[in-house]
């Protein structure tokens, strides 16, 4: 008794350490991290898998409503700036690399990209025939030279490349149209359709050459963006394809110049056949990428106006020679970025009735800015920008007539809505 008196103070502290834990240890396995310092159900059974912490969910997120997206590696991969895609069918692609590599793909059922077939790499040969006869580097892939842009009308695929020309020299941008055959995955060539003069001597930059391409009113017109190459003092030269919108009449294969004044048409272009407009997208300066109406006849003013400033590159800086921030007598931009986004691919959003906030307006790609942006269109104007996906730089962009989004990004990346 007298054992007890004595440690009576020592057992009443062990019982309150022990009540305490008991408590502490009831709480931490009922109640979410609030206080306790382990969450809920610490102290079951906690499968493996339930450890993995689930991939956060990409959306097109608009405040006018927004699309779930599926992002999956592609199974080859593509040197910058990339190439372009086809959609072949419900899961099917065709995808060309910058050097001209083709790739026939598929999602499998796990939603994965896989390869069904490498095609031979982009050439004037037969598939048929032996590879040493064929003609060798069609595509003048180098630095940020190569595949700009292709358009699949019926079974015949346009390709917009950079080729080189041995005898003057020099880079041009060229069209050449290749039939195919999507049974057994087989690109053949078939003719050359356009190809940009003059020669231009290196050091030129491949970014600035343009090379986008889009039907027009119907399927036998076809406009083709060209570039200034870094050489903008032939862009107001009537003798040059620099920095020029043509017009090819897939009929005849006819083509003429459509507009002028561009400097690198390299974003997208999109013609819309409801109000019969052509759209394009354009790197500017610095400072001053533009969305423009592209209109017959008409003179978009580089090298001589521009929203934006000068880049001082080594070689380069001060070849303009003209004073900026301004657009004066000459066909203003229906939108301009400063600073600039890095604008790409454009596209319209289609009259589906899932989203009539979206269906007068246009989904853009901000390549620098690593978004896409949506953008309102009023008439002749595009009156706001708002960024509703980030963190990919997407390279090509196609939405289908269902306003599926099938989206390329310079990062080996996928991207589509269900």
């Amino acid at each position: 008794m007298n054992f007890l008196k004595k440690y009576k103070k020592f057992f009443q502290f062990l019982f309150l350490i022990l009540a305490g834990c008991i408590v502490f240890l009831v709480g931490a396995n009922q109640y979410h991290m609030q206080w306790w310092p382990f969450g809920y159900g610490y102290f079951t059974h906690v499968d493996v898998d339930e450890m993995v912490p689930e991939p956060q969910q990409t959306k097109i997120s608009s405040i006018f409503g927004s699309q779930d997206v599926q992002v999956r590696d592609l199974p080859f991969s593509d040197q910058y700036p990339t190439g372009p895609f086809e959609v072949l069918g419900e899961k099917s692609f065709l995808f060309i690399t910058k050097c001209g590599d083709v790739y026939f793909t598929k999602l499998n059922p796990s939603g994965d990209m896989e390869i069904t077939k490498q095609g031979d790499q982009l050439s004037k040969g037969n598939p048929s025939q032996a590879s040493d006869s064929k003609d060798e580097d069609l595509v003048y892939c180098k630095e940020l030279a190569g595949v700009k842009d292709s358009l699949l009308v019926d079974n015949v695929l346009y390709v917009a490349y950079t080729t080189w020309d041995s005898e003057d020299n020099g880079a041009r941008l060229a069209v050449s149209a290749f039939e195919l055959d999507v049974d057994n995955a087989e690109l053949t060539y078939r003719r050359d359709i356009f190809i940009s003069h003059p020669a231009v001597k290196e050091p030129f930059l491949g970014h600035q050459v343009g090379g986008k391409l889009v039907l027009g009113a119907d399927d036998k017109t076809m406009f083709l963006s060209i570039g200034d190459f870094s050489k903008p003092q032939g862009v107001q030269d009537p003798s040059t394809s620099l920095g020029k919108m043509i017009k090819i009449n897939l009929r005849d294969f006819s083509a003429e110049v459509y507009a002028s004044g561009l400097r690198s048409p390299s974003g997208g272009l999109y013609f819309d056949r409801e109000s019969n407009e052509l759209w394009e997208t354009e790197h500017g300066p610095k400072g001053g990428d533009e969305i423009n109406l592209i209109k017959a006849g008409k003179n978009y003013g580089w090298p001589l106006v521009s929203y934006g400033t000068l880049y001082e590159r080594e070689g380069m800086g001060n070849y303009y020679g003209n004073k900026y921030n301004s657009h004066e007598k000459f066909e203003k931009p229906a939108f301009v970025f400063i600073p600039s986004v890095g604008v790409g691919a454009i596209a319209k959003y289609p009259k589906t009735g899932k989203n009539e906030y979206w269906e007068n307006g246009f989904f853009v790609a901000g390549m620098a800015a690593n978004s896409l942006l949506y953008m309102r269109k009023e008439g002749e104007r595009l009156v706001y920008a708002e960024p509703v996906l980030n963190d990919y730089r997407i390279r090509a962009l196609k939405i289908d007539k269902n306003g599926r989004f099938f989206m390329k990004t310079d990062n080996d990346q996928f991207l589509w809505t269900e």
